[in-house]
């Protein structure tokens, strides 16, 4: 099956080739030279259009230099000429020639403006990478020797970059709020430092793929978009950063490239895509500093839809004479109300047909957007074809549940089916008009709940082990002080019609203009886990269902504690952790007692495993949490007078002691194995079981401890205890040392204990200030 290369025309190259017919006789033949006139071309650098890609190349942009690679079968490489270029033509064209050509050559590739292209890179193009330059770029592009003598073909040159533009919804507010300043706007950092002569697939990162150290922030447009020229990059290496402006704050917002957001998978930037970023909607403050939006997630402060408006040919079929190809499936969010779907036929008349399923109403039409465009081949296992882009337009999907229709695309006898995927409307985050109203102790705590949600660290599907909980009410499991007011509009219904409803833990009841949801008085203040559902029906009988939480706790680390408390490797007060978490609650089965516990550290962001080592698990370092000093001074009897257990921990909850530990660990419920990767790498993981809990393991990361700004044992899982060393363990309450030291406990390679360390050093009563910080697992201070 043959393979279609197809992208958008920067730069055109037309061969005008004479004595075509003698030519190949001649090569044919074998003969190692075409005849003595040689082949004529004529290269020409159009104007650019509002319709072909254009980046920072100018009118004054120029070619110094053609070389020719001969390719014969299989791609083996056969050498290298110089095309020779004369003065240009009246009509703006350069013409040129080539003298020789090697007998057996099936391609002919053409690099420009590189003076010195070796044999070595020659041979594989592909692997061969130089510097950027973007005044005199390296443009590349292919043709077979039997097409180049068989007519007049154009040859299509492609520079190294992508096109990265930022636009703005029409919903936002007005550009000028978004882009507050001349230089605000589009920021790549990362991206390569160094292309591939020829297009070489971008995947996956490689060692060849070496990423900038310094950001690049020129911005062209109209003041209506930005736009930025970036080299072809890796999927996942490369940051887009957006300088907004919210309740008149500008800020730095962290956006992911994702063509599937869902599932996280980012778009490689390949050369001469336009990757296009339209802002729908600015939730929250951005970052005020450049580097913590760099360092950041991607997340909700700012979203926006990311299209490739060039986008790869993903299915393709063929038969004895032609081929058909079509681009990937299509997944939009359900306001989207336009969809473009690439196509690409070898069919001679280059015709083509559309059929939408009858079922798929809300697909109401297409339109072909342009004349079609011939592609370029790329080897001996290409051809060239017809390209068209088809653009759909759609109803916007107005229910919560998502749908997916089906467009066949056919040339001649042959058919494909592209999916267009509209997500389920989100009543809860996008209705203007269901604000939820979060309330605590009765009071309002947060005016639009689910805009807060996003941003809680810690509740997201990926630092839940996949589990959702961003998506309801949550009740706290213990005490709860929360309850919550959801608009009530003309003809909203609940189940049964009537105006209070209740499943036995929570209730929903008429309220005045909205319906307020709280707990169950005989529900409060327990520990039972659970989670519920309810319905309302509006007036146009579309059914909102709400999810209902009662398997975690809120909490907030404030920058005060933080700074009191925690230390950072390196004594980077950036890498503190602070703001407003989610943290999942489990039952956790002892040998003596069952205890209530969070199902990941303190401040941690994510509950997956954490091993430092291991590629597979490296990027879940959210899951440690913070290092966090158990005092600030000795202590006359432990750790809970005072200091960070209380002053610290959520409410109901504290640092175990080390008896905790020792009863998990006599149950046998805490377990280390050995597993290996996906790539076969083996590591240790440490978890436990847990019991009538959602989630039914928890891992515990390993991470070391911190010795002032050193990071010790960083293959060790630890955690604080707050039993403190007195009397029969080494120190009477008289003792200088006494109030000093504490247990901890700590896995190593799999073997389990209890150690002990003097919080802070020094000796004999005394205080040097170079304080030990460790991760905290807590528990609740009821045990079952």
């Amino acid at each position: 099956m043959k393979k279609i290369k197809h992208l958008m025309i920067w730069m055109g190259l037309l061969l005008c080739l004479v004595s075509c017919k003698d030519a190949m006789e001649t090569i044919g033949l074998g003969g190692d030279e075409i005849p003595a006139e040689g082949v004529t071309l004529n290269i020409e650098l159009p104007n650019f259009s509002e319709k072909k890609i254009n980046t920072r190349a100018g009118a004054d942009e120029s070619i110094s230099k053609v070389t020719a690679v001969f390719y014969g079968e299989s791609n083996t490489y056969k050498g290298m000429a110089n095309v020779n270029i004369g003065s240009m033509n009246a009509d703006g064209t350069y013409p040129a020639t080539i003298s020789k050509v090697p007998s057996g050559t099936k391609t002919v590739h053409l690099v420009t403006n590189i003076n010195d292209l070796t044999e070595e890179e020659a041979k594989d193009l592909q692997a061969a990478y130089r510097e950027i330059d973007t005044n005199n770029p390296i443009c590349w592009g292919s043709v077979s020797l039997e097409t180049l003598l068989n007519g007049t073909p154009t040859v299509d040159l492609f520079r190294p970059y992508a096109k990265v533009t930022l636009k703005v919804a029409d919903a936002v507010n007005a550009v000028e709020t978004v882009f507050p300043e001349k230089d605000a706007g589009l920021i790549i950092n990362h991206t390569a430092a160094k292309s591939a002569i020829a297009p070489a697939g971008y995947n996956e990162p490689t060692d060849a793929l070496a990423p900038t150290t310094e950001f690049s922030s020129t911005d062209v447009g109209d003041g209506t978009h930005r736009e930025v020229a970036v080299t072809e990059t890796s999927a996942g290496v490369a940051n887009v950063i957006i300088k907004a402006k919210y309740k008149g704050i500008e800020g730095y917002y962290k956006v992911g490239l994702y063509k599937d957001a869902k599932n996280k998978i980012q778009y490689s930037l390949l050369r001469n895509h336009n990757y296009t970023i339209t802002v729908t909607k600015v939730n929250d403050y951005g970052f005020e500093k450049l580097d913590d939006a760099v360092n950041s997630d991607p997340e909700n402060r700012l979203e926006a839809d990311v299209v490739d408006d060039n986008p790869a040919i993903y299915n393709m079929i063929a038969c004895k004479d032609y081929e058909l190809g079509v681009s990937d499936n299509l997944s939009l969010k359900a306001a989207v109300t336009e969809a473009k779907i690439t196509l690409v036929t070898t069919l001679e008349s280059a015709t083509y047909n559309v059929k939408i399923k009858d079922s798929d109403t809300w697909i109401k039409r297409y339109d072909k957007e342009g004349e079609g465009i011939t592609t370029p081949e790329s080897g001996s296992l290409s051809s060239s074809g017809t390209k068209y882009l088809l653009k759909f337009t759609l109803n916007p999907n107005i229910h919560e549940t998502p749908r997916t229709g089906t467009v066949t695309i056919s040339s001649g006898d042959l058919k494909l089916d592209v999916k267009i995927t509209q997500a389920g409307y989100d009543f809860m985050r996008d209705d203007p008009d269901r604000k939820v109203s979060m309330y605590k102790d009765n009071n309002v705590s947060q005016d639009n709940y689910f805009a807060w949600l996003d941003k809680v660290k810690g509740i997201r599907p990926d630092q839940m082990q996949g589990a959702v909980r961003n998506n309801g009410l949550h009740f706290t499991v213990g005490k709860n002080a929360y309850s919550y007011k959801i608009p009530k509009k003309t003809g909203d219904k609940l189940p049964g019609d009537v105006q209070t409803y209740t499943d036995g833990y929570f209730t929903v009841s008429a309220d005045g203009d909205y319906w307020k949801v709280t707990l169950n008085d005989d529900r409060d203040n327990n520990y039972d886990l659970w989670k519920g559902t309810f319905t309302i029906t509006n007036a146009a009988g579309i059914n909102i269902t709400y999810t209902v939480y009662h398997t975690g706790i809120f909490h907030k680390i404030t920058d005060d504690m933080a700074n009191k408390y925690e230390l950072t490797e390196g004594g980077d007060g950036k890498l503190k952790v602070t703001g407003m978490f989610y943290y999942g609650v489990v039952k956790v089965k002892g040998k003596a007692h069952t205890y209530i516990m969070l199902d990941r550290n303190l401040g941690a962001t994510d509950n997956s495993p954490y091993v430092p080592d291991i590629n597979e698990f490296k990027n879940n370092k959210g899951a440690i949490g913070g290092y966090f000093k158990i005092s600030e001074n000795k202590n006359s009897s432990d750790a809970t007078k005072g200091n960070l257990s209380s002053e610290l921990s959520p409410d109901g909850f504290q640092i175990p002691d080390k008896s905790v530990f020792e009863d998990l660990v006599n149950a046998g419920r805490l377990k280390t194995k050995t597993r290996q990767t996906a790539l076969g790498e083996s590591y240790y993981c440490t978890f436990m079981e847990t019991t009538n809990s959602e989630l039914k393991t928890i891992y515990f990361p390993y991470g070391g401890y911190l010795e002032g700004q050193s990071l010790k044992n960083p293959n060790h899982v630890i955690f604080w205890t707050k039993s403190l060393l007195s009397e029969t363990q080494g120190f009477s309450d008289k003792s200088p040392e006494y109030g000093y030291w504490y247990n901890y406990f700590d896995i190593y390679n799999g073997k389990q204990g209890i150690s002990n360390i003097r919080f802070v050093s020094g000796s004999n009563g005394k205080n040097t200030g170079r304080y030990k910080a460790m991760p905290l697992r807590l528990i609740s201070k009821t045990v079952l």
